[in-house]
């Protein structure tokens, strides 16, 4: 396993990981500015992805302020200030139709001919941002996508980038100091979208899982949103519990939901953080809350079934799940969204 660059070691801790998509759009906008390396080898990708020749002597603005006030996270303009493209960034914040809409009008408005509105996201995420664009502009599945075909005022092409094809795409550079701080950038990006989770070496790492807290949360941001498919994703929340004794502290869960309707339109579940009852070693719990739909026959199911560690406790059921040791982080993710599918064919079988 590649060891991370000082700004990839750098972006474990709280004050960076708080800024994730902030960090890695101004790292890229600032290599564009910086070296017309970066900026040919997007100009490539960007008519590969879209059929749309942009050269490479465009200016890339970092958070450009638009008339209706919407900000993309980089913008391409030429000399005379027409925006060629927009690019909205995302590393763990959900895409939102209003920015969609708010960034394909400017372009249509201010550009003539073609625009390019692209939407740069992790991989395990392409499945998800599509249907929000699908969604958004009434559009079907394969992309590209052309947006207003026909209108007088021109279109825009819309298409998504994942951050590994960028990195592929920008890594033919030859300049010794635009490949450095290349890799000092996919190594920051990597942290912080939590594709770089150190193996948990001892049952001591689960045992002080506090100190690893932002991993844990990553495994359960990745896991949650896989397991969401028949929604859009709910977003990461917080809550207080009640302590295991009235002289306990109280214990915060940060969980995010999840609602497999394919089972029960009217049963949800939530994966979270939190500390773990005495019996068990995981700082990963499922939860099936006990105002969710048809909770006394999911309880009763779970409880039923030898293969399913299931805990009531405050009227709700917990679940732990297990964090494999020595594993990569991938391997940890995967794991926790095996365990948790184990669980609803549990809950839902006989449905």
């Amino acid at each position: 396993m590649t060891r991370p660059t000082i700004l990839g070691y750098l972006a474990q801790f709280g004050s960076f990981s708080n800024q994730s998509e902030v960090l890695c759009t101004q790292g890229l906008a600032y290599l564009l500015r910086t070296h017309k390396e970066a900026r040919s080898a997007l100009a490539d990708k960007v008519k590969a992805c879209t059929g749309v020749a942009i050269g490479n002597g465009l200016t890339w603005l970092a958070e450009a302020v638009q008339e209706d006030g919407g900000r993309p996270d980089l913008e391409a303009r030429t000399a005379t200030k027409v925006p060629m493209v927009k690019i909205e960034a995302k590393v763990g914040a959900e895409l939102l139709p209003e920015q969609l809409h708010s960034y394909e009008a400017d372009l249509r408005k201010r550009n003539p001919a073609n625009g390019v509105l692209l939407v740069l996201v992790p991989t395990s995420q392409v499945k998800s941002v599509m249907k929000v664009i699908v969604r958004t502009f009434n559009l079907p599945e394969n992309e590209p996508w052309r947006v207003n075909e026909g209108r007088p005022s021109g279109s825009v092409v819309v298409s998504i980038i994942t951050w590994d094809e960028l990195f592929s795409a920008l890594r033919g550079g030859e300049e010794q100091r635009f490949c450095h701080e290349l890799e000092q950038l996919q190594a920051m990006y990597h942290v912080l979208s939590g594709d770089f989770i150190a193996p948990l070496a001892s049952k001591k790492d689960l045992e002080e899982w506090e100190a690893r807290e932002t991993d844990f949360l990553h495994i359960v941001d990745q896991a949650t949103r896989r397991l969401t498919t028949q929604h859009a994703l709910y977003p990461m929340g917080s809550e207080t519990l009640n302590g295991a004794s009235p002289e306990s502290l109280p214990i915060e869960y940060r969980r995010r939901y999840v609602c497999p309707c394919k089972y029960d339109g009217g049963s949800c579940f939530s994966i979270g953080v939190r500390h773990s009852f005495e019996e068990w070693l995981t700082p990963i719990w499922m939860r099936f809350h006990g105002s969710t739909g048809r909770f006394e026959r999911i309880r009763q199911r779970l409880s039923a079934d030898a293969t399913v560690q299931a805990l009531p406790s405050d009227g709700h059921l917990w679940i732990p799940l297990h964090v494999p040791l020595k594993a990569s982080g991938e391997e940890m993710i995967q794991a926790i969204v095996d365990q948790a599918e184990k669980v609803l064919w549990a809950a839902y079988k006989d449905d």
